[in-house]
């Protein structure tokens, strides 16, 4: 039996909650406040380990989950035969310096794909440079990818060298590249096919070393038949294609990014929200998704900022989101019979033919956007007589 002359409780919490206390016990006559603050300190990290310790758990067990199938690649999520599809296609392109165009709607993911293939390539310890072709002003698209010398316009107080030079020996992503003037296009195709190019005001050739991985929500084709987008470049850009699925087409692996983006936003805030209610997730696999998954994730946000539990509740969701999901319930429940009938032959017939078109009868393109093999697809076309 020991007698103590001074006893001092420290406090564990987990968050807000009182988890169990740690007792000092000292012979001597007083506590320095040293020692007293050293444990008070120590104490608090381990309430800190222990209200990040379900964050853990779940991290491991994400983790678990991805190395048992893929449905991560790079930076991609996803688990649907369309994105398997993706992945497949980029393990063949990434270890070529073969040009690339993404084509997908806004929000897709299209930079993330592009750094993957970025990342899986030997051009890897490069630089991965990007140029946002829509958002230069068309009097200064040029000098932003062949750079300037000082001096050759107005404005130009010093030499800038553009994307091209600073992606030597990497990779350039030219993002939204439809978006291009037919002026600037013409010197775009030369540096695409000698790797040579001068700066504006500049009369010394630069060779440069560049993959290069486009991307556009545009169809480059139709834009050619418009006179929009020269053929030539067209041709030369369309090496290899890569089509992004929108979210509405793989709503399958809508689930699967909501815990990815949850956990990011968990090791970013350290507020731990574990998942969604089955009800928000019913509300996610019916909503349209116009914005993909760059619209997915900004709603995630919100809610996990405003959420007051553990779990995302309809209450934490944009009003926008649950009147559009209401209505197309509401429009759903409008009797069968007063529906036009459409029979599944008759219903996969327009979604091949819908996928042929889309991709301008390219069969390959179209069995990778339906998910299935070339095989299937041309054994399918010769039964509808497509």
């Amino acid at each position: 039996f020991t007698v103590f002359k001074q006893v001092a409780v420290f406090p564990i919490f987990r968050g807000k909650e009182l988890i169990g206390s740690f007792i000092l016990g000292v012979e001597e006559d007083d506590i320095s406040s040293t020692l007293f603050q050293a444990f008070q300190h120590i104490w608090q990290e381990v309430g800190n380990v222990l209200h990040h310790l379900p964050l853990y758990k779940e991290d491991i067990a994400f983790l678990k989950q991805l190395l048992a199938g893929r449905i991560a690649f790079g930076l991609m999520v996803g688990k649907s035969r369309a994105m398997q599809a993706v992945y497949e296609l980029v393990e063949d392109v990434a270890k070529t310096d073969a040009t690339v165009l993404i084509q997908g709607e806004t929000g897709t993911g299209k930079e993330l794909l592009a750094i993957t293939i970025h990342q899986k390539s030997h051009r890897k310890n490069g630089p991965f440079v990007v140029a946002h072709c829509s958002a230069y002003p068309q009097t200064l698209i040029e000098s932003e990818l062949f750079g300037h010398e000082k001096g050759a316009f107005t404005g130009a107080i010093r030499q800038k060298r553009g994307r091209f030079e600073l992606a030597h020996k990497g990779t350039l992503f030219l993002d939204e590249i439809g978006e291009i003037p037919k002026s600037t296009q013409v010197l775009l195709l030369r540096v695409i096919e000698t790797g040579e190019f001068e700066r504006i005001g500049g009369e010394r050739t630069i060779k440069a070393d560049v993959r290069i991985i486009a991307a556009t929500n545009k169809d480059l084709r139709k834009e050619v038949e418009k006179g929009h987008f020269r053929q030539d470049l067209y041709f030369r850009l369309n090496v290899v294609t890569i089509n992004l699925p929108p979210l509405r087409e793989r709503r399958e692996d809508i689930p699967l990014l909501c815990q990815h983006f949850l956990h990011q936003l968990q090791e970013k805030t350290g507020k731990v929200v574990k998942d969604v209610s089955p009800e928000v997730m019913d509300v996610f696999m019916r909503y349209f998704w116009p914005g993909n998954v760059r619209e997915l994730k900004s709603v995630l946000e919100r809610a996990f900022i405003l959420t007051k539990e553990h779990v995302i509740q309809l209450n934490d969701l944009p009003p926008e989101l649950l009147t559009f999901t209401q209505q197309d319930k509401d429009q759903k429940e409008i009797p069968s019979n007063s529906l036009p009938k459409l029979s599944l032959i008759e219903h996969e017939k327009e979604l091949i033919l819908k996928a042929l078109k889309e991709t301008g009868w390219n069969k390959r393109e179209a069995a990778q956007r339906l998910g299935i093999s070339r095989a299937t697809l041309y054994n399918k076309m010769k039964k509808y007589g497509l």
